[in-house]
């Protein structure tokens, strides 16, 4: 609830970045293109936390601005209209901050991470983004990225999308680096923004339909990468016969050093190098569909992403086993009726919502949702869902609508029995 600013919307960021792992220091740039959202719109305030700001230029102008805890609050030389164009540039300098979030509790902070002199990695759900770039950093403020990442020389830098090329650039104590240009031209959340840095193999190849696979992996995981990746042409091929086109320009993954979390960052997923395994990868890639194409309105609704997600990983485990999914949502059922932490999970507490119900009980309603409508209905309502919100983001209600169409039916006695309120 504290993060984003309903006063504008985001088109376009440009994030110019020097970085050095070996100095764990960063040096940016970041251009935000946004429109006016309300009549009257006099100063806008980002999401951004830490390091030293040098000049904040609106439309090539320097403004004031000023801290106001988490929020960098610029003022604009004039009023703005609804609808009208502005463009914000930030300048920034320092060492990454570093907090704990009260929502992921399973690594120590979100945000930037350095990882020895040639390693370094950004994770940023639900609320890391501001630890490393400014931004309005919301669910519901999707924009197109640019990523120009300057690295030492031997470093390869990875960004989301495609990368368009690569040439000198200059590090922060004037030695000569490398500057490498990633462009993403789909909406995109800020939270699935990411970049890495390190000794990277890049891996290409192609789905049988010809979709671009490309993965960056280090020398140290390139056997169990290679192992997980040798399912993702097939898997995204199934998974868009089923849901629809996969709506992105390329798709893979960068392993990195975080423990016991990867991550769904669009079109180049974070992989832990703890869980680089055919199960994560296929997961994540759910996930370009669901709640990366489609987004959330609110995280309260993380289940329909994780819950999708999951259920989607099984249901490619058991493609040709339909009777052995079922054994495994009854054994995923046993599992959280076992659980001793029990909240709704279409509206969990802030400290569980990465906890295991909102996976295992997300795949149990989309199972049995399933189940309620059959197949038919069930395919045709999640496609439709896809096409509807695509590049946008939907709500539970928006979901339930979209089902009950499908199914020719009202649906509120099952989502009520799945999701009773609290």
């Amino acid at each position: 609830p504290e993060l984003g600013n309903s006063g504008y919307d985001v088109q376009h960021y440009t994030l110019q970045l020097v970085l050095d792992p070996a100095t764990e220091y960063l040096e940016g740039t970041t251009t935000i293109e946004a429109l006016s959202t309300i009549n009257g719109l006099s100063e806008i305030s980002l999401d951004f936390i830490g390091y030293e700001i040098g000049v904040v230029t609106v439309d090539g102008l320097a403004v004031a601005f000023e801290r106001q805890e988490n929020k960098l609050v610029i003022k604009l030389p004039q009023n703005l209209p609804q609808g009208d164009s502005f463009s914000v540039v930030v300048a920034y300098r320092g060492t990454p901050p570093s907090e704990p979030s009260v929502y992921l509790r399973s690594i120590d902070h979100l945000g930037l991470h350095y990882s020895g002199e040639n390693n370094l990695f950004a994770i940023s759900e639900p609320d890391g983004a501001r630890y490393w770039f400014p931004s309005n950093d919301h669910l519901q403020d999707k924009a197109n990225f640019r990523f120009e990442l300057v690295v030492p020389k031997g470093l390869v830098a990875v960004a989301n999308g495609q990368l368009k090329e690569t040439q000198a650039g200059v590090l922060p104590n004037g030695e000569i680096g490398e500057l490498f240009i990633w462009e993403h031209n789909y909406p995109m959340a800020p939270y699935l923004a990411v970049i890495a840095a390190g000794d990277y193999e890049r891996i290409e190849d192609r789905s049988p339909e010809g979709i671009p696979l490309r993965h960056y992996v280090q020398p140290e995981n390139r056997e169990a990468a290679l192992e997980a990746a040798s399912e993702i042409g097939q898997a995204i091929d199934w998974m868009a016969e089923l849901f629809g086109p996969y709506p992105f320009e390329t798709f893979g993954f960068v392993t990195a050093p975080v423990t016991g979390r990867s991550m769904e960052t669009q079109t180049m997923v974070l992989l832990s190098h703890d869980l680089i395994g055919k199960r994560t990868a296929v997961h994540e890639l759910a996930h370009m569909w669901f709640g990366d194409w489609v987004g959330l309105d609110s995280w309260s609704e993380m289940w329909r992403k994780e819950g999708f997600a999951t259920y989607v990983q099984l249901m490619w485990e058991y493609r040709d086993d339909p009777d052995g999914l079922d054994v495994q949502m009854a054994t995923m059922r046993s599992v959280v009726e076992g659980n001793d932490k029990q909240y709704p999970i279409n509206n969990p507490p802030p400290e569980y919502l990465f906890e295991l119900n909102v996976y295992f009980e997300g795949a149990l309603a989309v199972h049995a949702l399933r189940r309620e409508i059959g197949d038919q209905a069930f395919f045709e309502g999640v496609r439709e869902y896809i096409s509807r919100y695509g590049g946008k983001t939907a709500s539970d209600a928006d979901f339930q609508s979209v089902m009950s169409e499908a199914a020719g039916r009202p649906l509120d006695a099952f989502f009520s029995s799945q999701f009773p309120s609290q």
